[in-house]
C-alpha cells in the first residue's frame, strides 16, 4: 500500500506539470490542444521518471539506463493511451479538453502506469 500512495503521489507531481504546460501551450502559446498535451506529457514524463527513481523506488538496484528504456516505453503506451482517449472524449463526446484530459489521466493513472512501473520499470529484483 506505501507503494501504491507513493506513485499516486509522483503522478499527482507529474500531472501538475503535465497540466501547467498544457495550460501554458493552450492559452499564452495558442498551441493545439492536441500537441499542447503530449508536450506536456513529456515534461510530467521526465519529472515522472526522476522523482520515481529518488523516492518512489529508491530500493531498486537496477541501472538507469535499462529503467529508463523501460519507462520510455511505458510512457509511450501511457501517452498513445491519453492522447487517444482525449481526442476521443473531446472531438466525439463534446467534453471540454481539461476536463477530458483529467478524466483520461485519472483512469490511465490507475489501471495503466501503476502496475507497469512497479512490476516492469522499477522491479526490485
Amino acid at each position: 500500500m506505501r507503494t501504491f500512495l507513493k506513485v499516486q503521489a509522483t503522478s499527482l507531481m507529474a500531472s501538475g506539470i503535465d497540466f501547467l504546460t498544457t495550460i501554458l501551450c493552450v492559452s499564452l502559446w495558442h498551441f493545439w490542444y492536441l500537441s499542447a498535451s503530449i508536450t506536456g506529457a513529456i515534461g510530467g514524463g521526465l519529472v515522472s521518471f526522476i522523482v520515481s527513481k529518488k523516492w518512489t523506488f529508491a530500493e531498486s538496484r537496477q541501472p538507469v539506463a535499462s529503467q529508463f528504456s523501460r519507462f520510455v516505453l511505458v510512457w509511450l503506451g501511457n501517452a498513445g493511451a491519453n492522447a487517444t482517449g482525449l481526442f476521443v472524449t473531446t472531438h466525439f463526446l463534446g467534453v471540454q479538453y481539461l476536463l477530458a484530459k483529467t478524466a483520461v489521466a485519472i483512469l490511465v493513472g490507475v489501471t495503466y502506469n501503476y502496475f507497469l512501473q512497479k512490476d516492469f520499470v522499477f522491479t526490485m529484483s
